[in-house]
C-alpha cells in the first residue's frame, strides 16, 4: 500500500462535482482497503472535472503533458522518434520518465484497454466525457496493483449518480490549420435503486503540415538531420561501350537547388520533412455506459462498457523511403540500374548534355542510379495535393467489467469483478518492392505485364528522372527541368509502392476477488482494517501481416517470391526498399496473484500499513513477491509527515520473451544520421525487472495554506531494456558522426551489423554502408532514478471572490543509469539521463525541472485563470565536441539544438456560468501559449523536440457545455 498522506488536490477545483453519494466508502487510488476521501492517507494527485473545465483541459493527452511528473509521453505526431515510432493514434501516460509501460492505467480502479502487443495502456480512448476525476498516485504500486504500476498509476474515475442531460463542444482556431474540435453528450437517469449513464464523444485534429511553421525547415548546413544523401534528382552513372571500350560518366540530375534541396556536388540533399506534419488528420470516438444498481440491502452491482477508436486515414510519409538494400542485396549505393531502352534515358542525357546512344562515344549499355530514391522532390503522383507517401493507422477497442459488492457482514465487503477487454490495430506505410521497382526501371512493371518484352503487353516503363513531375508540390515550387508526356502512371506506382503493416489484436481477461473490512482488533487509534485478494489475467496477441509482401514466412529475400536466403544470415530482410516485414505471431501469457493488505492505526496521530504480493507468470519468467510499508505520522494540527519503502515489479511481455524480431527505423550517429533498420528480438531468457522504491514527505496545511514536498527514489534491478542500436553503431563505427569514415569490420560487434553487399571490407566499407542493426531485449543495466515533487496552494478569501495561488513542480536530480555491455563490450559507459534530450538512450528528454503555476478567480458565475507551464531546457548527450555535428560537405559543422532552450507557455481560459434557469449552461473562452512559444530546438529531423512544448503556436478555443 502507497501510504501517505490524505490526498490533496492541485488547487481549490479538485474536491468534485458533488455527484457521489455523501458517506458512500470508496477504494481510493493505491489501497483495496475502504475508507472515505478524508480518511485516505495515499501520495496522489486528485484533478476533478471541473478543474479540467476550468483548465481549459479538452483530452487526456493536455492533461497528462501538463503533469510535472510526467516525460515523455505519445499522442503528438513524430514518427522520426525511436520512441513514437510507429504509434500515430495513441496516447500514453510515462511517470517519472521511467517509459509508458511501467505506469499503470486503470478505469475506476480496473485496468484498462492497452495498445495491442506494446503493454502501455492507450489514454486516447478515456471518455474525458464521462469522467468525475483523475487520481495520480506517484509512486510504486505493483504490491496492489501488480506489474506495469512499477512507476505509479493513474486512475479515471467516472461520475456516479448522475441524473440529467449534458452535452458540450468546443473548437480550437489554429493557424493554417482547418481546427480541432470536441463534441459529447451525456446522459444519466436513476429508476429507483439503478442509475444508468450512457454518453459518447468525438474529438477531430485536423491536419497540420510542417510547412505551416517555420521551425521545422533548417538548412542543411544548421540541421542536416531532416536531410538525405538519396533523393530524385539523383546520381547516375551512364556507360558506354565505344571503339576504346567502356567509359562511365557519372552525372548528378537537375534541379536540387531549384527544388527546394541542399546541392554537396555529387548528391543532392533531399529534405523530406515539408511532405510531412505535424498534426496528422485524426477522428478519435468513444461511447461509454454503465449501470449501478442496489439488489438489496446487503449487495449491489455494476456494470460499464466503453467502445472507442481512432482513425488516421492520411497518414503523411516521404514521397518514398530510400533504399537500404534492393534485389541485388544489402546497400543503398548502387542499389538499383534504369535500362538503357528506357524512353526516359534519351531525355535525360540531353537535359544532361550527355551524348546520345549510337554516337562517336558509342552506345549506353547501362545506367546505374548511384545515389538514389524514387519521386523525392517532385512528390508522389498519387498525391495530387502534396506529393507525399500515405500511410494508415486505425486503432479500435471495447471494454467491458462488472462485478459484485456483498456484505458478508457488518465490517465486512466482498468485491467480485470481471474485466475483458479487446484491442486492434491495423496499420501500413507505403513501402516500395525492390523487385518490382527494379522490373519497372527496365520496362516491365504494373500489374497488367503480361509479357517479356519491356514496355509491350502491358508493360510499362518508371521514369526515375526529374524530369518526370512538374513541381515540388509541398512548396508549390514548379519543375524547370519537367517534360510533359515523361510522368509516371498513379497505377504503375501503386502496383510498386504497397501498404506493408500489419493487423494487431490484444485481448485480456481478468477476474478479481477482494475481501476487506475491519478485523475487530481495536489499537488506539483505531479499528485495525485489512484487505485479500486474489487476481487472475490471461492475455492473447496476435499479429499478422497485411500482405504475402509484408509476410516473413512467405516473403524472406530481397526478391519477391525468392527463398533461397532462408537459412542464412540474410532471411528475414523481405523484399521492401526500406521497410521490414512481419512473420505472423500468437502468444499467450497468463498470470495468478494473491496479496493482501494490513493497516494499523497505532495511534490518533499515527497509521502503519503493509502490504504484500505474489504473483507468477508461470514458465519461463517464474514468480515475484513484493512486500510495501509505508508510516503517517501527525506531527501538528497542521504538518504531516509520511514514508513508504517496498519493492516492485513489472513482468516481461509475451512479445518480449517471443524469439520472432520486429524492424524499426532509426536514423544511426554513425550513418551521418540516416535512417537504417534496426531487427528487434525477442528473448525467451528475460527476468522481470524489479525495483526498490521510497518516498519521504511532509505536508503542511493550514485550511487556506497547503504545501508538500516529497522525495522519491526508484532503484531498478534488470530493467527490460533494447540493446542500443545506436550505440553498437557508433561502436563499430568508430563513434563518427558523418558517415563517412571507414568503420572497424574487425570489432566484435560487427556481427551484428548488415553492410552494403553483405560484406566489410576494412578501410572501405563507411557508416554509410550500415544497412541493419541486430538488437534484442534483454535485461540491461541498474537504473536509480530520485527526485523532489512540490506542490502549493493558497486560497485568499477577497470578499468579491475567491483567488488562488498555487502550482507544482517536479525536480529531477538523477536518472543514473549503469554501464552497457552487449556481449561482453562496454557500448553504453554510465551516465545521468536528467538534463539531456536522450535522443538516441533511455529514458528520452528528461529536464531537470518541469513546474506549471496557476491564478484562478472564482467570483460569481466567472472563473479565470491565468497558467504558465515551464520545461526545462536540455542538453543533446551526442555533442561531445565542438561542434557536436560533423556534417558531409560542408566545411563547418553545428551546434544546433545543442542547448535546447526551456519552454514556457502562458494560458489564459475564461470559464462564465449563464444566469439562466432551465440549465447550468457553461462559456468557455481561452488564449493557449499567449506568447506564441516556439518548441525546443532539437537536432531532430523536426528540429524541434517535440516532448518539449508546443509545436502548433499560438491558438483560441471556444466552448460551451449545457447540463439539463
Amino acid at each position: 500500500m502507497a501510504f501517505a498522506s490524505p490526498a490533496i488536490a492541485q488547487d481549490e477545483g479538485s474536491a468534485g462535482s458533488g455527484e457521489e453519494s455523501e458517506g458512500r466508502e470508496i477504494i481510493v487510488t493505491g489501497s483495496l482497503i475502504r475508507g472515505t476521501p478524508e480518511d485516505a492517507a495515499l501520495p496522489v494527485d486528485v484533478v476533478s472535472a471541473e478543474e479540467l473545465q476550468n483548465k481549459g483541459i479538452s483530452s487526456p493527452l493536455e492533461l497528462i503533458k501538463e503533469l510535472p511528473s510526467v516525460g515523455s509521453v505519445l499522442g503528438d505526431t513524430n514518427q522520426f522518434s525511436t520512441f513514437a515510432q510507429g504509434f500515430q493514434g495513441n496516447g500514453s501516460i510515462n511517470l517519472r520518465g521511467l517509459g509508458a509501460t511501467r505506469t499503470l492505467v486503470l478505469i475506476n480502479g480496473k485496468r484498462t484497454i492497452q495498445a495491442p502487443g506494446d503493454g502501455f495502456s492507450d489514454t486516447n480512448f478515456i471518455p474525458l466525457f464521462a469522467l468525475e476525476r483523475v487520481e495520480i498516485l506517484k509512486d510504486g504500486a505493483a504490491a496492489t496493483y501488480g506489474s506495469d504500476a512499477i512507476g505509479g498509476v493513474a486512475n479515471f474515475i467516472t461520475r456516479k449518480n448522475f441524473d440529467g442531460f449534458e452535452v458540450a463542444g468546443d473548437y480550437t482556431f489554429i493557424d493554417d490549420s482547418d481546427g480541432n474540435y470536441n463534441i459529447s453528450a451525456l446522459i444519466g437517469k436513476s429508476f429507483g435503486d439503478v442509475n444508468v449513464m450512457i454518453g459518447a464523444g468525438w474529438q477531430h485534429r485536423s491536419e497540420l503540415a510542417t510547412t505551416a511553421r517555420d521551425y521545422t525547415s533548417q538548412p542543411y548546413d544548421q540541421n542536416a538531420s531532416g536531410y538525405s544523401a538519396l533523393a530524385t534528382p539523383g546520381l547516375f552513372a551512364v556507360t558506354y561501350l565505344g571503339s576504346t571500350g567502356l567509359n562511365t560518366v557519372l552525372s548528378q540530375d537537375k534541379g536540387c537547388n531549384e527544388l527546394g534541396g541542399f546541392n554537396t556536388p555529387p548528391v543532392c540533399r533531399f529534405t523530406y520533412i515539408p511532405f510531412d506534419n505535424i498534426i496528422e488528420d485524426e477522428d478519435r470516438y468513444q461511447v461509454y455506459a454503465q449501470a449501478e444498481a442496489d439488489l438489496s440491502d446487503t449487495a449491489r452491482w455494476h456494470a460499464s462498457a466503453l467502445w472507442a477508436k481512432t482513425d488516421l486515414e492520411s497518414l503523411n510519409y516521404s514521397p518514398a523511403f530510400p533504399p537500404t538494400q534492393g534485389p541485388k542485396g544489402s546497400g543503398f549505393v548502387s542499389a538499383f540500374s534504369t535500362s538503357p531502352a528506357n524512353p526516359a534515358v534519351a531525355a535525360f542525357l540531353t537535359q544532361q548534355g550527355l551524348p546520345l546512344s549510337g554516337g562517336a562515344n558509342g552506345t549506353v549499355v547501362a545506367v546505374t542510379n548511384v545515389y538514389y530514391r524514387p519521386f523525392g522532390f517532385i512528390g508522389n503522383p498519387r498525391d495530387e495535393e502534396r506529393g507525399a507517401g500515405q500511410g494508415l493507422a486505425k486503432n479500435n477497442a471495447w471494454r467491458v467489467t462488472t462485478g459484485f459488492e456483498f456484505d458478508v457482514s457488518d465490517n465486512l465487503v466482498l468485491d467480485l469483478d470481471g474485466t475483458y477487454w479487446r484491442s486492434a490495430r491495423t496499420a501500413y506505410a507505403p513501402g516500395i518492392v525492390g523487385s518490382r521497382l527494379q522490373a519497372a526501371l527496365n520496362g516491365l512493371g504494373g500489374t497488367g505485364c503480361t509479357g517479356t518484352t519491356p514496355g509491350s503487353n502491358g508493360c510499362q516503363w518508371f521514369n526515375p528522372f526529374v524530369l518526370a513531375g512538374p513541381s515540388n508540390p509541398t512548396l508549390d515550387i514548379t519543375n524547370p527541368y519537367y517534360q510533359p508526356g515523361f510522368e509516371n502512371d498513379t497505377d504503375l506506382v501503386a502496383w510498386m509502392q504497397v501498404p506493408n503493416g500489419t493487423f494487431q489484436r490484444e485481448k485480456q481477461w481478468i477476474a478479481d476477488a477482494v475481501l476487506s473490512g475491519g478485523t475487530g482488533l481495536e489499537l488506539p487509534g483505531g479499528e485495525v482494517a485489512f484487505a485479500v485478494g486474489a487476481q487472475y489475467r490471461k492475455n492473447n496477441f496476435i499479429s499478422r501481416p497485411l500482405n504475402d509482401l509484408s509476410n516473413l514466412d512467405i516473403n524472406p529475400c530481397f526478391k519477391e517470391g525468392d527463398l533461397s536466403c532462408v537459412g542464412t544470415p540474410t532471411d528475414g530482410v523481405g523484399p521492401f526498399i526500406f521497410l521490414g516485414g512481419t512473420r505472423p505471431v500468437n502468444l499467450d501469457q497468463s498470470v495468478y496473484a494473491i496479496f493482501t493488505e494490513l493497516q494499523l492505526p497505532v495511534l490518533d496521530t499515527l497509521e502503519v500499513s503493509a502490504a504484500i504480493r505474489y504473483e507468477d507468470y508461470g514458465s519461463p519468467i517464474g514468480s515475484t513477491i513484493n512486500p510495501k510499508a509505508a508510516v503517517r505520522f501527525e506531527a501538528t494540527d497542521w504538518l504531516t509527515l509520511r514514508g513508504s519503502i517496498g519493492t516492485t515489479f513489472r513482468g516481461p511481455l509475451a512479445s518480449n520473451i517471443d524469439p520472432n524480431f520486429v524492424t524499426a527505423l532509426q536514423g544511426l550517429t554513425a550513418a551521418g544520421g540516416n535512417y537504417k533498420s534496426v531487427d528487434i528480438y525477442g528473448n525467451p531468457d528475460l527476468d522481470p525487472e524489479t525495483a526498490l522504491t521510497y518516498n519521504i514527505g511532509f505536508i503542511v496545511d493550514t485550511g487556506a495554506f497547503t504545501f508538500s514536498a516529497d522525495f522519491w527514489t526508484y532503484d531498478f534491478k534488470d530493467q527490460i531494456v533494447i540493446t542500443p542500436a545506436d550505440a553498437i553503431a557508433s561502436f563499430v563505427g568508430n563513434s563518427q558522426t558523418n558517415g563517412t569514415s571507414p568503420v572497424n569490420c574487425s570489432s566484435s560487434l560487427a556481427n551484428l551489423i548488415t553492410f552494403s553487399g553483405n560484406a566489410c571490407v576494412q578501410g572501405t566499407t563507411t557508416g554509410l554502408d550500415i544497412a541493419r542493426v541486430r538488437t534484442q531485449y534483454v535485461n540491461g543495466p541498474d537504473v536509480k532514478v530520485r527526485g523532489f515533487d512540490f506542490a502549493a496552494n493558497y486560497d485568499i478569501e477577497a470578499g468579491f471572490g475567491v483567488i488562488s495561488i498555487g502550482g507544482n513542480a517536479t525536480w529531477n536530480l538523477d536518472y543514473k543509469t549503469d554501464d552497457f555491455s552487449v556481449d561482453g563490450v562496454l557500448v553504453t559507459p554510465s551516465y545521468d539521463a536528467v538534463g539531456f534530450g536522450n535522443y538516441f538512450r533511455d529514458p528520452g528528454t528528461l529536464p531537470e525541472w518541469r513546474a506549471n503555476g496557476y491564478v484562478n478567480l472564482a467570483t460569481g458565475g466567472l472563473n479565470a485563470r491565468y497558467s504558465v507551464n515551464y520545461i526545462d531546457s536540455v542538453f543533446d548527450e551526442r555533442c561531445t565536441s565542438d561542434p557536436c555535428f560533423a556534417i558531409a560537405g560542408v566545411p563547418a559543422g553545428s551546434n544546433y539544438g545543442k542547448n535546447s532552450g526551456s519552454y514556457m507557455q502562458h494560458d489564459l481560459v475564461l470559464n462564465y456560468t449563464l444566469p439562466v434557469t432551465f440549465a447550468d449552461v457553461q462559456l468557455t473562452a481561452a488564449v493557449l501559449n499567449i506568447s506564441d512559444e516556439e518548441p525546443a530546438q532539437a537536432y531532430l529531423p523536426l528540429s524541434y523536440n517535440p516532448f518539449i512544448g508546443n509545436a502548433i503556436g499560438r491558438n483560441f478555443r471556444l466552448g460551451i457545455r449545457t447540463k439539463f
